[in-house]
């Protein structure tokens, strides 16, 4: 190290040189991130860390700095040099590997990575990624696309990530991860849909899609009575369904095997289809699992009829998961269940995610202030009830 000629930076401990032989990055000579610390032994000790061209940046060199440093105060070995460094390319070969494997749907997913993400991020070391590489890559695309297609973009990267952490192919922290105070954050459009089906419109889409094929029509139909989603029915087999018990067995989002109390027409109406238990109650043209998401006769069924004619929001526009949408809808409109029931029967995690539908409950809020107004008038009752007293005692 003595003889190579080394600048500081503004950041304690990390130094740079520049090379004159290697292609120049951003219109200057190459520089070599390089940090200095004190190890167990007392002694001072060089690492390289990378070079700007790979992605490298003072900040990032800083934060290894730290690393090392804390992992040399709690008495931890310092990990080999030249050790393999997992990449974002790598993490998303290994998270469409298992994505495959568990009848996921990634194909909307993968096509967005290869067309605006791959480029940028697929030869990068996972732990190379900054803040500054994220944010100029997000204003790019801010200037392709919606908030929301960005939002898209980054998620499935994280996504892939927080697998191969998961998985334990790779032992830092996700750089993409988006939080109130993470230093990288992503636009949070209102994107919230508000639409739900009418009776009527439910009643016309059924019909209209039974005229086109009975096996979207039967998903369909299962939809909006149960509330499973496109990927959980696409999931039941033959021997996923239990008469007995009027019970629905399905692999949930996320892949966890989950089941449901069902409507005793919907089995029936899932056991017509004569499968054996292996085989899927819905399937592919070739006799396979769907695997290419819902049918295009469904966005025919609704031009139609018409059905997103005056909602200018496109997150309004009714797709196979406002079905979904419907079905908590009307249960909420019914005053027949509470939210926390509404919760368990949507199999929603968060009550936050329940919360959209309380304003659909009739009269709460009506409810709720004619509460004030019944504890006003007990203590008006009250009140006479004591004039009274006091009168009737003076006059005894």
């Amino acid at each position: 190290m003595a003889t190579r000629k080394f600048l500081k930076t503004r950041y304690r401990g990390v130094y740079y040189r520049e090379s004159p032989n290697r292609r120049p990055h951003r219109g200057r000579a190459d520089r070599c991130f390089v940090i200095w610390y004190k190890g167990a032994d007392n002694k001072g000790h060089w690492q390289t860390i990378g070079w700007a061209s790979e992605g490298i940046t003072p900040e990032y060199a800083s934060q290894k700095r730290n690393d090392v440093v804390n992992t040399v105060r709690d008495g931890k070995p310092i990990p080999a040099k030249g050790a393999k460094r997992f990449t974002v390319g790598q993490a998303v070969e290994s998270y469409e590997a298992w994505a495959r494997a568990e009848g996921k749907f990634i194909d909307k997913e993968l096509s967005r990575w290869n067309k605006h993400m791959r480029a940028a991020f697929a030869a990068l070391p996972i732990e190379a990624i900054t803040v500054a590489i994220l944010t100029e890559h997000k204003a790019k695309l801010a200037r392709l696309m919606s908030e929301q297609s960005v939002n898209h973009c980054f998620s499935f990267a994280r996504r892939a990530i927080n697998h191969a952490i998961g998985m334990e192919l790779y032992s830092g922290s996700n750089p993409m991860r988006s939080r109130r105070n993470s230093k990288f954050s992503l636009p949070q459009p209102d994107n919230e849909s508000n639409r739900y089906l009418t009776p009527q419109e439910a009643k016309s889409l059924l019909a209209n899609l039974r005229n086109r094929s009975k096996q979207l029509h039967d998903m369909s139909l299962l939809s909006l009575k149960t509330g499973l989603r496109a990927v959980e029915i696409f999931s039941i087999t033959g021997a996923d369904l239990d008469t007995s018990a009027g019970v629905i067995s399905f692999t949930a989002k996320g892949g966890r095997r989950d089941s449901i109390p069902a409507p005793a027409d919907m089995i029936e109406l899932l056991q017509s289809y004569s499968r054996a238990p292996g085989e899927h109650i819905f399937q592919a043209r070739n006799g396979g699992r769907i695997t290419s998401g819902i049918s295009s006769a469904f966005g025919r069924a609704v031009a139609d009829l018409k059905l997103n004619e005056g909602w200018p929001r496109p997150c309004d526009h009714v797709i196979f998961h406002t079905l979904r949408h419907t079905f908590a809808s009307w249960l909420a409109q019914s005053r027949r269940v509470t939210l926390q029931e509404l919760k368990e029967l949507m199999r929603h995690e968060k009550i936050s995610m329940t919360l959209r539908y309380a304003k659909l409950i009739p009269g709460q809020e009506r409810d709720r202030q004619a509460i004030i107004a019944d504890v006003l008038k007990a203590a008006d009752l009250a009140a006479e009830e004591n004039t009274d007293t006091a009168t009737d005692a003076a006059q005894g």
